[in-house]
This record gives structure tokens, sequence and C-alpha cells, in this order.
């Protein structure tokens, strides 16, 4: 399998998102099409836990959501003919089990479980210091990959 990592120069090219956006910043290993382990390194500057719950700094699950799903698309982004073109999320099933906490760092493994005909299925798993923080299940559309009616 062809395995590489991605800088986070790199993943704007692939995603077509900046930061603030962008919730990863570094891709440590793909295999396209398959899987994909990603890092967000959080500290006390990030822009979200300055306006997220002032009593306590926390990461929002919004944010954590949508770093599983920009790692989970590079799975797809990154395979051949992919690069450039959209995918969009149909359904989303997560769960938040722990907080995320500023100088911690989230630990995204992403796993493509299929993708057939423009539709890809797949599950992600975060952890902060090896300590499940959520999991959620994924199914996205790539309209480029759709089959077209004939008439």
């Amino acid at each position: 399998m062809n395995q590489f990592s991605l800088t986070n120069k790199e993943i704007i090219e692939y995603l077509e998102i900046t930061p603030p956006f962008l919730m990863i910043d570094s891709v440590k290993e793909i295999v396209p099409g398959k899987k994909s382990y990603a890092v967000k390194k959080l500290n006390q500057d990030d822009w979200f836990f300055n306006c997220h719950l002032e009593k306590e700094k926390l990461m929002p699950g919004a944010l954590i959501i949508e770093a599983m799903l920009q790692t989970l698309v590079l799975t797809i982004y990154t395979m051949d003919g992919h690069k450039g073109k959209l995918s969009f999320v149909t359904d989303i099933t997560t769960k938040l089990f722990s907080k995320v906490s500023p100088d911690s760092q989230l630990d995204i493994y992403a796993d493509l479980l299929s993708y057939k005909r423009g539709i890809a299925k797949g599950i992600v798993v975060t952890q902060v210091n090896n300590l499940k923080v959520s999991q959620g299940e994924f199914t996205l559309i790539s309209p480029h990959d759709m089959p077209v009616p004939k008439h």
C-alpha cells in the first residue's frame, strides 16, 4: 500500500480549507482509500478556547466532529483522480465521551470502510493521551463518481 504523510500546506491543498477552520495540523500516516491518522495540537491561543465556555476552556464538540470529517475525507481526496473534487456529508452518527482541553493533542484515526459508486462510509475515533474522546460513523457522497442515469 502507498503510505505517506501530509504537511499542513499539503492538507490545505487537498481540503481547500484554511485556518482558522482547518482542524488538523498534520497527517502522520495516510493510505489513500483506506485509512489516515491526523493530529491537532491544541493550545491556549486557539481561537475557539477564547469564545466557548468561559469557565472551562474546551474544544467545541462540533469542531471535534469537523476534525474527524477532515481526516476521513483526506482518505478519499488522496485517491487517484480525486484531488480537487468535492465530497459532501449525508449522514453523521457521533458520540462524544470526554472533554478536550488546551495544551493537549487530539489524535484522529479514520478508516474508510467502503467507497462504491461515489458513496463513502467510514468510521473515525479520536483520542487524547490514549483515552477515547469521540467516535463517529460517516457517510459521504462524491457526485463526480456517481453514475449518471442514461435516457
